[in-house]
């Protein structure tokens, strides 16, 4: 029953249960054995006596090895107990009575005898010598083994048998108390935080080994009944801490825990961040005060390093904009209440996207922690810096008085443009020239908030780029209606094509050796009802900026083959419809699949069409390009190659992609007539495309001096404005299809 009670208070511990359980088994094997010995006639008694020693004998063997960590269940303890009564019965009731016997004492003694073997390699001497001494106790019985189990043993031998049992009775309940406290023992000394129980008087009950190491012992068991401190850096303070918690404890138990966070001087060590959690319990009617103290330099470091991600650029290691608008909130608190001001000078870098596209971000990246230090070295006190986000950089310059601080922002303006204004040399020896558009705005006396100030300084940037770049401007009020403009701008596109605004045009392109008109370049138009009709150079660069360049793309190439499958419809002209592609469409996944099911979807052969490219797609890093213009190119999809001599001209572009066309910028036609080197450069594209066989396409074309010139240099195509301007569809089907020889014979209306 005591092993019961135990067990009901720690359910956990199977070994108190399995041995209440042995020994009710076994007090029901003696009661009903020793009944079956004074009546013979009711073998049930004997059947149950041998069931319940068998019973008993597998529950004590299986208690013992719970101590070894091995847990046995009921299945298998039926089993065993089962096993046991069979054999015992098969000795007992079908041969010998005296064998069954010492059968049985011969078990118990092997059970006993193995459980002190175990309980000695697990190093609980006590209950080995209790099990060792219960196992010699049954060597008496074998001085009348005819006795045994009857009413007839001898009392010497019986009260030696009851004195072993009493004592391997009460070493197992000390074992199993023994065990219980181990285990609670255990949880408190394996805490990884430290955790001390100490009186009102401040002397210690109880602590764990974390709390013995701060405090700078080896061994908890050296504080109990110490007066040891709670280890904060400030004695005064933790004895105020005590006296605080001592009158809470007092004046009744703590319903809620209490939590301070201090700074804990361990005994020896550097201090640490803690959470000093206290609580209180009753022992034997006295209030215990409990405290744990749990390390919180990790969750500090993690905090801290959190929040340094969180304001940190992580390429340049600068502040990042979240943190600049914290700071320049503040410096512009202080400025309004000093009466200074400060000034947002936003540095943009100029035309570093073709950097990124031509040379890949990882070289783009190293530029931008090359400028980023260069900026860091010329900070002043009180300057800010931040990277905002891809090539802008921000610096606020602080306390500055009001007069004088416009020359003062123009010198440092200067200075950085100077300092960013540098030449890079990439690993195949291309050098670039890299320079930076800067953008001021002033505080004032308005109390801006830091987001305004920032974006009046992004709005001067964007004035001074449209200015022409690698200066400055300073912010001012009429900008302000510039950029709401462009916002509107924006916004009205967003519904150009939903709302069918935008049309095609179509120039027409004539081949010099037939003088027919062979393709046509479609050109995207836009009229809105507010806005009007809205030029191409206004609207373009709006949406390259966004994403809306993806939808407008998408629709100028849907209905420029559904607008070549009408013409292949009808009898006569048919060109080659010649497709402006940009950059962002063509890098879009599935673009290569979105052209082929347009060509499927309106029946048009993938000839009939030509994508113009422009040199920053063939300089971009896609690892990809080469394989699909190589399958467009076998598919039969003309691709041109657009400006040709303008950009980052390389001719292993020529070599490397597959292309049909070069066409040749209208800079360079223009000055045919007037520059004997424009005339030789023009020469020397035609040669170089037709030794690669490739068609030469001259754009720009307005005098016939010029169409004379291209035509007797080579030039297999021509377009511009001598040969007409760009042209609704069915004005296209109208125009001239054959070109005349003769000056004279061109159609006024072409010119």
């Amino acid at each position: 029953m005591a092993f019961l009670i135990g067990w009901s208070s720690a359910r956990l511990n199977q070994a108190t249960l399995l041995w209440g359980i042995a020994h009710l088994s076994l007090a029901g094997a003696t009661f009903t054995g020793y009944r079956y010995h004074l009546q013979p006639e009711s073998p049930w008694l004997g059947a149950v006596a041998t069931l319940l020693t068998g019973f008993f004998l597998a529950s004590l063997h299986g208690g013992t090895n719970f101590l070894r960590g091995r847990i046995i269940g009921p299945g298998t303890l039926i089993g065993r107990s089962l096993g046991v009564a069979f054999l015992i019965a098969v000795v007992g009731f079908g041969g010998d009575k005296n064998a069954g016997s010492i059968l049985v004492l011969g078990l118990m003694m092997l059970v006993y005898g193995v459980s002190a073997y175990l309980c000695l390699r697990m190093h609980y001497r006590l209950l080995a010598a209790a099990f060792s001494l219960k196992t010699g106790a049954f060597l008496l019985y074998f001085l009348d083994p005819s006795t045994i189990g009857t009413p007839f043993q001898n009392p010497d031998i019986l009260a030696v048998g009851w004195v072993s049992s009493v004592l391997l009775g009460l070493v197992l309940v000390d074992a199993a108390i023994a065990q219980t406290r181990q285990r609670l023992s255990n949880v408190i000394k394996h805490l990884p935080d430290a955790l001390v129980a100490r009186r009102l008087d401040g002397k210690i009950l109880f602590c764990n080994d974390r709390f013995a190491q701060l405090a700078g012992h080896t061994s908890p068991s050296e504080l109990e009944g110490q007066q040891v401190p709670l280890l904060t850096q400030e004695q005064e303070e933790a004895e105020a801490m005590f006296r605080k918690v001592n009158a809470m404890v007092q004046s009744g138990p703590m319903d809620e825990p209490m939590r301070l966070e201090r700074s804990v001087t361990p005994a020896r060590g550097e201090p640490f961040p803690a959470e000093i959690i206290f609580s209180s319990y009753m022992d034997l009617g006295y209030p215990v005060i409990l405290g744990l103290i749990r390390d919180l330099s990790e969750r500090k470091r993690g905090e801290e390093e959190r929040l340094h991600q969180a304001n940190t650029d992580q390429l340049t290691g600068l502040p990042n904009r979240r943190f600049l608008e914290q700071q320049l909130d503040a410096v512009l608190w202080i400025a309004h209440r000093q009466h200074t001001q400060c000034a947002v000078l936003l540095i943009d870098l100029d035309h570093f996207k073709k950097v990124n596209d031509t040379l890949g971000h990882a070289f783009g990246d190293e530029i931008l922690r090359d400028i980023a230090r260069a900026l860091q070295a010329q900070l002043k006190p009180g300057d800010l810096l931040a990277r905002l986000s891809g090539d802008e950089f921000a610096l606020v310059m602080a306390g500055l008085p009001s007069l004088m601080s416009i020359l003062e922002v123009e010198a440092r303006a200067l200075a950085l443009l100077q300092l960013i204004r540098r030449q890079f040399c990439s690993a195949d020896g291309m050098e670039y020239q890299i320079e930076a558009t800067i953008g001021v705005a002033f505080s004032g006396r308005e109390g801006l908030k830091a987001s305004v100030l920032l974006q009046h300084a992004e709005v001067a940037m964007y004035e001074s780029k449209a200015r022409g770049r690698g200066s400055w401007c300073f912010f001012e009020s009429d900008m302000d209606e510039r950029l709401a403009e462009s916002l509107r701008l924006e916004s009205a596109l967003r519904q150009a094509v939903p709302r069918g605004e935008l049309r095609l045009h179509y120039q027409p392109i004539y081949s010099c050796s037939t003088g027919r008109m062979t393709k046509a370049e479609a050109l995207v138009r836009w009229e809105n009802p507010q806005l009007g009709w809205v030029p191409p150079g206004r609207f373009i660069p709006a949406a390259e900026e966004s994403s809306l360049i993806l939808e407008v793309g998408q629709w100028i190439l849907e209905e420029a083959i559904r607008q070549a499958a009408q013409w292949r419809a009808q009898p006569g002209l048919a060109p080659v419809v010649s497709i402006n592609v940009s950059v962002r469409q063509f890098a879009q996944p599935g673009f290569e699949s979105q052209v082929f099911a347009l060509l499927e979807r309106y029946g048009v052969p993938p000839a009939c069409i030509e994508l113009e490219l422009t040199e920053t797609l063939l300089a971009s890093d896609q690892e990809d390009l080469p394989a699909l213009l190589h399958r467009l190119h076998d598919a039969g999809v003309g691709l041109s190659l657009d400006d040709f001599g303008t950009g980052y001209s390389s001719l292993s572009y020529l070599s490397r992609f597959s292309l049909n066309t070069v066409k040749i910028d209208r800079s360079f036609v223009m000055g045919l007539q007037e520059s004997s080197r424009n005339h030789s450069l023009v020469r020397a594209i035609i040669s170089m495309a037709h030794s690669l066989h490739l068609n030469v396409v001259a754009e720009g074309v307005e005098t016939w001096r010029q169409y004379e010139i291209l035509k007797a240099e080579g030039c297999d195509y021509q377009q511009g404005y001598l040969l007409g301007r760009p042209m609704a569809a069915d004005q296209l089907r109208a125009h001239p299809q054959v070109l005349a020889g003769e000056e004279s014979n061109i159609p006024d209306a072409v010119i």
